[in-house]
């Protein structure tokens, strides 16, 4: 019997694997390499790094915001920074035992332990861990709820861009991140990204796309528990996963190894939850926005860009909050549609 069985082994998986690799564990993955398919943007924030090796493919010191027919720059040395993921992945995997084209069909809870069901076997473990990302079958044995969709695609083409800034056009949300000063990643949300997606000239050399779960959903059940998109441990304004996930997983890593997961879902919500229903907040209000709104938001954003550029933080959307509250101009803009929310 196994004191852990982890489904998936991509960048989650890994690193909650490297965490505890010192117990009896199966690691299984349905894909036949590490790595692949890659369906992320890559693009990460310094504090990724307190928890894995620094290594990037480009560095990022700010953004242009676009607005209909208008940008203006935001600028901070180092705000970011740009993954080769398929590298990122093979590196947090190295010494793992994989099992690959494995796939998790079904479990079954038992007196003192857990039934698995693969497409490979019967096994029994402990601990039951659902890394198998936004469309898990594992959350089906924690969570009655499932969380909402978001719909995305990225293109990788040959296009010229500046090469230490991206761009982010705010609606439909659309990104440009340059891996060099001859190709970049551009990518969209929106609930018709393939025809809302407008590309520029230039050869595509790669295009992925898939869905990104958003929303509040338990992760901790019967000795069941979920880390990264299985748990919905998302950025709800952008999408972004990967620095939630590994945090995520080092705080499931570190509780196991002090025998007190059971406080896994308290624990992560304690260091980051707070930020995502703040997220989730602004994705309604974002969501229901009218143009005009947009445009004076835009302008607020503009107006107020050397506060921003001193005090925001990639990881940490809620920091824009304190500007807001400083702001009284802006408030009439947020309260209209907080009220509309709390009303409906």
């Amino acid at each position: 019997m196994y004191d852990l069985f982890i489904v998936g082994a991509g960048p989650i998986g890994c690193y909650f694997t490297q965490k505890i690799k010192e117990f009896n564990y199966k690691l299984i993955e349905e894909h036949v390499e590490v790595g692949k398919p890659v369906q992320c943007a890559g693009l990460v924030g310094e504090n990724i790094f307190k928890y894995v090796v620094k290594e990037y493919i480009n560095k990022i010191n700010g953004a242009y915001i676009h607005h209909n027919e208008e940008c203006f720059p935001l600028k901070k040395r180092n705000v970011a920074y740009v993954l080769d993921r398929e590298k990122f992945d093979k590196n947090l995997s190295k010494d793992l035992s994989i099992s690959f084209k494995e796939r998790f069909l079904a479990a079954k809870i038992r007196k003192d332990k857990i039934e698995i069901k693969t497409n490979k076997g019967i096994y029994y473990s402990k601990y039951l861990v659902g890394c198998d990302g936004v469309r898990s079958k594992v959350r089906n044995y924690v969570s009655n709820k499932e969380p909402s969709y978001l719909k995305s695609i990225q293109h990788i083409i040959e296009y010229k861009h500046e090469e230490d800034m991206i761009s982010f056009f705010l609606k439909p949300f659309s990104w440009i991140i340059p891996e060099d000063s001859k190709i970049c990643r551009i990518g969209i949300i929106s609930k018709d990204p393939y025809n809302d997606l407008r590309l520029p000239k230039g050869k595509v050399i790669n295009k992925t796309g898939g869905l990104i779960p958003v929303g509040r959903i338990n992760t901790y059940k019967n000795n069941i528990f979920l880390i990264g998109d299985a748990a919905s441990q998302t950025k709800p304004l952008t999408g972004g996963g990967l620095y939630y996930g590994i945090k995520a997983a080092d705080i499931a890593g570190n509780l196991f190894l002090r025998d007190k997961i059971e406080k896994y879902d308290s624990e992560w919500r304690k260091s980051f939850g707070k930020q995502i229903l703040f997220g989730l907040l602004g994705k309604k209000i974002y969501d229901n926005i009218s143009d005009e709104d947009m445009t004076k938001f835009y302008n607020f954003v503009k107006k107020n860009r050397k506060k921003i550029e001193e005090s925001c933080n990639f990881d940490r959307h809620s920091s824009l909050s304190k500007i807001i509250l400083s702001s009284p101009d802006i408030w009439p803009l947020f309260l209209k549609y907080l009220v509309r929310e709390l009303v409906s």
